[in-house]
């Protein structure tokens, strides 16, 4: 009680800084940084960080790091606090030697009206994502493209495929279409024999495959028929607007859940908590929800939803018919071993390619270099008014669903 008392007082200090500090400028404002993937770049800010921002005046900053990543790197930089991981760092890293700190859910009073699965020693889940089939409407089809074979069928389905450059969610895909039975997924993914296939796979549609890494590009590249089909989270493929050229198709759809953490390190871990515990109530999670239609983590949140939106969000109960929970355990173990596979097939595949490249370019005497198309944001602070809208996404739960 003693403790929870102080750090009531202590926030409520600080708040009382944060509002004389618009009028005094000798007074300095609060600031929390908040790390996240590339995904949630749009939904995130508009809808949490800037209305937390705005109304503690606390200064935000926002930090990336890929969204493919299964390990926290080390050395983070000290200035952050509040991480987005999935359940596989979770696990890694809320441990005596890890980064993360081991929360204390008496600063979260809404903890109750959260399912169980959000509810972790060392993370607060607060969305439901999931990878997807999608396809542009530009693309005239008899029936349109709807299970993960259909990715690799051009006879039916012409056109560029676009998939997303790492090997987490894209080689369940591959071997989904190849007609691997979900139960037999990650076992069969855990072996040499696996991971064998689904490269296999990837070669013969390797030349009609245009890698994304931004979620933008890709809604651009669908609404104009640059590509076909493609791999991308669902919520980011739709629009709350109702005008969408993308459809997207939740056959078998991979999900996760997302949750907020705190670094051991975070020098703010008051005001962490206060951000964590307000992103995470229901009204903060419902707003996020309608802006992206990634999953809620509350309980009976199909009560609270609007029906007009309920279909379009992800852990929508008839959204996960058939849906496959990422395996954080296989990725905490497996996880960095399949991206360096990955990455090794991808030099192993671009390599000729580049080399041709370098010599056209001694020959004409010209100066200008292959670049890697992708790029990765890691550590610095984004500009708050240079982010566009991108879409939802969704994530995980329990094996049977009941938490979702």
């Amino acid at each position: 009680m003693a403790g929870r008392m102080r750090k009531k007082i202590k926030l409520s200090k600080a708040i009382w800084v944060f509002s004389f500090g618009a009028f005094f400028s000798n007074l300095s404002t609060a600031a929390l940084s908040v790390s996240y993937d590339q995904m949630l770049n749009q939904s995130l800010p508009m809808t949490i960080l800037y209305p937390f921002s705005y109304q503690g005046l606390v200064s935000v900053s926002e930090n990336n790091f890929p969204n493919y990543q299964s390990y926290l790197p080390k050395n983070l930089p000290d200035y952050w606090d509040v991480v987005v991981v999935g359940r596989d760092i979770l696990e890694q890293e809320c441990r005596p030697d890890g980064q993360l700190e081991v929360l204390d859910y008496d600063n979260f009073p809404h903890r109750d009206l959260l399912t169980s699965g959000a509810i972790q020693q060392c993370g607060v889940g607060f969305s439901v994502q999931g990878m997807t089939l999608n396809y542009a409407l530009v693309h005239k089809y008899g029936v349109p493209p709807v299970h993960w074979v259909d990715l690799f069928d051009f006879n039916r389905f012409p056109g560029k495929r676009a998939l997303p450059k790492q090997a987490k969610y894209l080689l369940e895909a591959v071997l989904l279409a190849d007609g691997v039975q979900p139960s037999y997924l990650y076992p069969l993914l855990a072996t040499q024999e696996g991971q064998d296939r689904a490269f296999n796979k990837l070669d013969l549609i390797y030349d009609d495959i245009l890698w994304w890494s931004d979620v933008n590009n890709l809604k651009l590249w669908l609404d104009q028929g640059i590509v076909s089909m493609s791999i991308a989270p669902d919520g980011a493929m739709l629009s709350n607007d109702g005008l969408d050229n993308v459809g997207v198709s939740r056959h078998q759809v991979i999900y996760e859940m997302k949750y907020y953490a705190i670094l051991k390190s975070s020098q703010q871990k008051d005001l962490a908590y206060a951000f964590i515990s307000y992103a995470t109530q229901p009204d903060q999670q419902l707003k996020f929800t309608h802006q992206q239609y990634y999953g809620p983590t509350i309980k009976q949140a199909w009560r609270l939803v609007s029906p007009s939106s309920a279909e379009y969000i992800t852990n929508h109960p008839k959204n996960l018919q058939g849906g496959i929970l990422l395996d954080y355990n296989f990725y905490a173990e497996h996880g960095a071993a399949l991206e360096a596979r990955f990455n090794d097939w991808l030099v192993s595949k671009e390599a000729p390619v580049k080399r041709v490249s370098a010599a056209i370019n001694r020959d004409e005497s010209l100066s200008s270099s292959v670049k890697d198309e992708e790029i990765e944001f890691v550590g610095p602070s984004l500009d708050l008014f240079e982010l566009n809208f991108i879409g939802p996404q969704r994530i995980d739960f329990n094996n049977d669903n009941k938490d979702i």
